[in-house]
């Protein structure tokens, strides 16, 4: 149902917005309390004045060159389309990094028009000292989103980044391996209630957030299979399933048993484990290990590179791992010197 056409208010920046010829306009006017103020500058929008700052109110100005014309469409608007837009597309995560990288970047150009955006204002925005190029390879990503969003929305005629140049990644995925030497040392120091799920990425090659949401009912004992309700590709409509071998189903049989209902994977206190508790009980058994930084998500790595190296077809390792396609295996595993003895072998079956 489209918005009525009177100003209202958005919490996410405090700031009023109206929607004018298909376009959604800040009105310049700052702070819920000051609806009187917006509905001025909305009649003198409505009368193609523009929506200028009244001067008692401390607003963010809005720069449109034409007071004939409808006020260019700033950088700010275009974020807020955006972030509208992704709320419910995108993981809670997923939004939160979004909101992070589009409202810094609109605290410094948020008033300017959006197609006055350049490549290299935003390169040099994402030069910031304390970003490595991983995050400013997501950052300028995010905000090549936003514009693209902008343009499918007929907010502005055309993304200006056109051209940008994002830092190369590398792939983590050789430092990040938990090999199966590590893994059996940080099992013989973790306590109980991390061992088991230190196991279940062992065995299963799973992201420790797909592990530690299962429950009983998501597992089909008999055809060996967990169907996991929440994952990155759940909105595109795919079933992510884990295939268990006999340990695993081993090892998930006797969770069910001790938690009937509810988690399987709880912490010391009988409370879901979140990222962060993974992350500090993973370094706290590194460190009793007498092992260098190690992650949970090097249980991945080592499943998938284990996985090429004994010689498992490129398209079913992608299954196993809940890729939708062989892409990221490529990006990620197919320069490990783990599968130096597959290719090799496979280049004497050519010659």
């Amino acid at each position: 149902m489209p918005r009525r056409a009177k100003p209202w208010f958005r919490t996410a920046d405090g700031f009023w917005y109206a929607t004018h010829n298909g376009r959604q306009l800040s009105l310049g006017v700052r702070g819920r309390a000051n609806e009187a103020a917006a509905w001025r500058e909305w009649e003198r929008l409505r009368n193609g004045e523009g929506a200028q700052p009244a001067p008692s109110q401390a607003v963010e100005p809005v720069a449109h060159p034409n007071p004939a014309q409808p006020a260019a469409v700033t950088v700010r608007a275009v974020f807020d389309a955006f972030l509208t837009d992704s709320a419910d597309r995108v993981s809670p995560g997923t939004h939160g990094l979004y909101r992070m990288f589009l409202n810094g970047f609109a605290d410094r150009y948020g008033a300017l028009p959006a197609q006055s955006v350049t490549c290299p204002l935003a390169e040099a925005y994402s030069r910031r000292p304390n970003w490595a190029d991983s995050t400013r390879a997501a950052f300028l990503g995010t905000l090549v989103r936003a514009f693209y969003h902008a343009e499918r929305a007929r907010l502005i005629e055309r993304t200006p980044l056109l051209g940008l140049r994002k830092p190369p990644i590398g792939s983590r995925a050789a430092d990040a391996m938990v090999s199966a030497s590590d893994h059996r040392k940080l099992c013989a120091v973790a306590p109980p209630h991390f061992r088991v799920l230190l196991e279940m990425l062992y065995l299963t090659g799973c992201r420790p957030s797909e592990a530690t949401q299962l429950t009983e009912v998501d597992i089909d004992w008999e055809a060996g299979t967990a169907v996991i309700r929440k994952h990155k590709t759940v909105r595109k409509g795919k079933r992510r399933v884990l295939y268990l071998t006999p340990a695993a189903v081993s090892l998930l049989r006797g969770l069910a048993d001790q938690f009937p209902s509810g988690l399987l994977f709880r912490n010391a206190i009988g409370k879901p484990w979140t990222r962060s508790s993974i992350g500090m009980a993973m370094r706290k058994a590194a460190r009793s290990a007498g092992l260098s930084r190690r992650i949970a998500y090097g249980y991945r790595h080592a499943f998938a590179t284990d996985a090429l190296a004994a010689g498992v077809p490129d398209a079913q390792v992608a299954e196993l791992l809940g890729h939708t396609s062989t892409a990221m295996l490529h990006k990620h595993y197919s320069h490990l010197s783990t599968r130096v003895k597959v290719l090799t072998d496979a280049a004497k079956v050519v010659r």
